[in-house]
This record gives structure tokens, C-alpha cells and sequence, in this order.
């Protein structure tokens, strides 16, 4: 695992080294732009997801994501972008929302990438309504070995690939490095992190810990502008069968066929999995080249709120630009 253990010793490096967290992203383009283009690192990143545990029981999301590294100053994930069954490239992956003081670099890996749209921070219009105003900032590509950077409180909206793509996501806070950081990244702690949430905040603690209890960081368009929504809501989990199908979609997608004697390896090592057949049966068909298609749940798109198209955002922005000009003239 020499080449993930490379990276992470720069990235780790450069943020203990950086006066502050936006310096360090800076610093940080040129290692994202290196891992971008080294097959080796994903292929390892990939062998090490296989060999945890349970990452063959894993309930699916829209995106199969590698933990990569995760310390007081960083997190370092690979997600695996699954396209739509039509291959639409106009419809969001999810709402329009920020990461509250959250910094994110992220860099494609894999595959053709997306577009990409950011906003600037929402403001608040008609509380009663839920409106809110926020300006488009940016629309680009977010092609291969591009680097992007999204600012503490800037919105920003990725669209579904045409195809499979990984990108590389690096996540800092924009504040320095305390000891909460290092309590909240103790494994137990990690664990059970929804249920302290739960619990600071009925004690009224989540200021002081600096737990993040996420209200208004999504928005959706609507024919009038934009909307927030209050409390966020996650993507039901699909079945475990979808998330093999991707897991291993991704696997060959990736030309990383060689780790089918990792899975089987993992396999005759008796841990326990839900659906040991269709594990064997994925891992065949990679090992003969079998062509493994990705899979999202029903669950994880055509959802309200969560999953709309560019013309929409393109709407609701003119909608709000007619507001503003007509609350000007008056």
C-alpha cells in the first residue's frame, strides 16, 4: 500500500505545515493533480476497501465511496459516480447545498467527469416561505485531472456524469485544528457519532462541541426562485445486490480485474457475508470479462427536492434576477 501511504504522508505534511487550512488546500492542488493521474493509488485505495471488513455488506448509496484516510486535519475520500440508466447529464445528483465551514478540494481520477455549477452563500429572503436568494458564481466541467475548490458556505451543485467517473475528494474544516478534532476522530466516537449528535443537541451542546446539526444547507429551484430545505434529508440506502453490482462495476470500469483473487481471498477467509453467491458470481464475471453494469436504487434518483435539471436552476435563477430588478424600480 506504498503509493496511499505516499500521498496521504504529503497531504498530511502540508496541512501540519500550512498557516491555515485555505493555504493548505492550495498547497494541496498539485499532490490531488498527481494522485489524479496514478492508476496505482486507486487500485490501491480499491484493494484496501476490499480487505476491510464488511465491505461486502455495505447498503447502497448513489455514490460508492473509499475511505481513503481520516485525521484531525483531513479527510480523504474516493467517490465512484454510478450514471443514470439513460446516461442523462442534466439532472443533479442531489440539492443545491453548502458544507457549512467545510473546505473541499476534489479532483477527477476517473472517466469523463461532470458539471459542475456553485453559487454564492444562500441568504435568507422570506423566512415563512423558506426562500432564499443565492447568485451562480460558476458553471464549468469538472473534467479529468481537473482540481476544483469549494469554499466554506458557497453552494455548489454537481450534475450525474455521462459515465462512470471517480473523483478524489479532500474535506478540511476552514477552522485550526483543536482538540474536539482529535476526540471526533476516535474510532468509538466515529462509530456513534449520530446518536452523540442526538444527545448534545438535546443537552444543547452542539455549539460547544462543535457538532455540525445541519439545517438550510440544501435548496431546490422552484418557478419563483429558491427554496431551503430545513432539516437535511439523506438518500434511502438500497439493497446490498445494488451495491456489489456498482462495488464491482467499478472495479472492472477501472481495468482493476487483477484483485479478483482479493475478493475470492477474502471470500475463503469465512467472514461472514449476506450474499456470498452473488459475490462469487460478480467476481467470476470480472475474472472472464464479463461486462458488470452499475446499478443505482430506486431510491436514488427521480427524487423531489434532490434530483432536478439544469433548465430548472436556469429558471429559478431568471426568476429571482426578475424580483430583484422589479424590487429596484420600485
Amino acid at each position: 500500500m506504498k503509493r496511499v501511504e505516499k500521498y496521504v504522508n504529503s497531504l498530511t505534511g502540508i496541512f501540519k505545515g500550512a498557516p491555515d487550512k485555505h493555504e493548505a488546500n492550495r498547497r494541496s492542488r498539485a499532490v490531488l493533480e498527481e494522485m489524479s493521474g496514478d492508476p496505482a493509488f486507486f487500485a490501491e485505495a480499491l484493494e484496501r476497501h476490499l480487505r476491510k471488513p464488511g465491505s461486502f455488506n455495505t447498503r447502497h448509496y448513489p455514490v460508492v465511496s473509499l475511505d481513503i484516510e481520516l485525521n484531525p486535519y483531513y479527510g480523504l475520500v474516493a467517490n465512484c459516480w454510478i450514471p443514470l440508466p439513460g446516461r442523462e447529464s442534466h439532472v443533479s445528483t442531489k440539492a443545491i447545498h453548502h458544507h457549512g465551514d467545510m473546505l473541499l478540494s476534489t479532483a477527477t481520477a476517473f472517466g469523463p467527469g461532470y458539471d459542475h455549477w456553485t453559487f454564492t452563500r444562500p441568504a435568507e429572503v422570506e423566512p415563512a416561505s423558506e426562500r432564499y436568494e443565492m447568485r451562480l458564481i460558476e458553471r464549468a466541467a469538472h473534467p479529468l485531472h481537473h482540481v476544483a475548490f469549494v469554499d466554506a458556505y458557497v453552494a455548489h451543485l454537481p450534475f450525474y456524469p455521462p459515465e462512470t467517473t471517480v473523483t478524489l475528494a479532500l474535506w478540511s474544516s476552514r477552522l485550526p485544528v483543536t482538540w474536539k478534532d482529535r476526540v471526533k476522530r476516535v474510532p468509538l466516537v466515529q462509530k456513534n457519532s449520530a446518536a452523540l449528535k442526538r444527545l448534545a443537541r438535546r443537552a444543547g451542546l452542539t455549539r460547544q462541541l462543535e457538532l455540525k446539526v445541519v439545517e438550510y444547507f440544501d435548496f431546490y429551484p422552484t418557478p419563483a426562485g429558491f427554496c431551503g430545505i430545513r432539516e437535511r434529508t439523506e438518500f434511502e440506502r438500497g439493497p446490498v445486490e445494488d451495491y456489489l453490482h456498482s462495488l464491482f462495476h467499478v472495479i472492472q470500469a477501472t481495468g482493476n480485474d487483477r484483485l479478483a483473487p482479493v475478493v475470492a481471498e477474502r471470500l475463503d477467509a469465512g467472514e461472514a457475508v449476506d450474499n456470498p453467491e452473488l459475490v462469487r458470481r460478480l467476481n467470476d464475471d470480472l475474472r472472464r470479462g464479463r461486462p458488470i453494469e452499475g446499478r443505482l436504487s430506486p431510491t436514488h434518483y427521480g427524487v423531489e427536492r434532490a434530483n432536478f435539471t439544469r433548465d430548472e436552476v436556469e429558471r429559478a435563477l431568471a426568476a429571482q434576477g426578475a424580483k430583484t430588478a422589479t424590487r429596484a424600480a420600485v
